[in-house]
């Protein structure tokens, strides 16, 4: 099995990762790390323990940093996610608590216990990573690879012409994480929009899983009124998924190689870049199986409660 840290600020999207993760057969989630972003850092935690509830599964869930390195915090996304993250869909309060440890120094300590082991994976802001990176930065060589979902390198961003929204909410984050000296797999919007899950779609997963299914259907109908009126798109796209099925399946992907970086300030802050290099051991995704990325979804959520 694949030892994973899942960094994430659920979210619709992120819920819709977050249950693969949990019932996939070949991912060992270790914790799950909360950061702001759709919705703020301390909401965050509480919308990861209550995935974990609703998806019957006892995962460790560390709470990280409020605010981003430099910048000022952006307001909430919860146009797209609902003031809850959840498209106002309610699930109970979580009985779990957070354990007592950030998620910076829960990422430091594990990748230490499992040098060679844990895959990280974050799919909001950078701004536990980077924070961990400051603690202990010879996790860069410890660490098995970091996937991240962020960036939009040839095409526009989805909060400016120039930025997406992980890497928009904290660009120095992002900047440490994109340059540090491991290996890194990127998911930005150039692959993650060739993905879409349809209200069909949707009702098939509810119907194999009423509990969890049910709830992503339910959730996902906010979100895809937003698709609908700010981009006339049917459906939704489960962005944070991209990074989640390239950990089982990568070979359904498309990668491009190179040196990454981001823009830290003036008019295009968080735009995200890529020099081509065959050597590098940083790449983005640029193509993915879409069919087969949606049928194993749906395989593994039937394995859900």
């Amino acid at each position: 099995m694949k030892k994973i840290i899942l960094d994430t600020d659920p979210g619709i999207d992120d819920a819709i990762a977050i249950c693969y993760a949990l019932n996939h057969p070949q991912l060992d989630v270790l914790a799950l790390t909360t950061i702001f972003g759709n919705v703020a850092t301390e909401l965050a935690t509480q919308n990861a323990l209550r995935l974990c509830e609703l998806n019957k599964h006892n995962v460790a869930v560390a709470t990280g940093t409020a605010v981003p390195l430099q910048i000022a915090p952006h307001p909430v996304a919860d146009f797209v996610h609902g003031s809850n993250g959840f498209g106002e869909i309610e699930l109970p309060s979580p009985a779990q608590k957070p354990i007592t440890s950030s998620a910076a120094e829960f990422i430091v300590d594990t990748i230490k216990k499992h040098p060679g082991e844990v895959t990280l994976v974050a799919v909001g802001p950078l701004s536990n990573i980077a924070l961990a990176l400051e603690l202990a930065p010879e996790i860069a060589s410890q660490v098995s690879e970091v996937v991240v979902m962020g960036g939009a390198f040839h095409r526009n961003g989805n909060v400016s012409k120039h930025a997406e929204a992980n890497i928009w909410n904290d660009p120095h984050a992002a900047q440490q994480v994109f340059t540090a000296d491991w290996p890194l797999t990127v998911h930005g919007l150039d692959v993650t929009y060739q993905i879409s899950f349809s209200a069909d779609y949707l009702a098939t997963i509810a119907a194999n899983s009423p509990t969890v299914g049910g709830f992503l259907r339910d959730a996902a109908k906010f979100y895809s009124k937003f698709y609908k009126s700010q981009l006339n798109f049917d459906g939704c796209c489960p962005h944070d998924q991209l990074a989640l099925s390239y950990l089982s399946n990568p070979e359904w992907y498309t990668l491009e190689q190179g040196s990454l970086d981001v823009v830290t300030d003036g008019e295009a802050i968080g735009k995200t870049t890529i020099i081509t290099n065959d050597k590098s051991n940083k790449s983005i995704a640029t193509k993915v199986n879409r069919d087969a990325l949606l049928a194993d979804y749906a395989e593994v959520l039937s394995q859900a409660v």
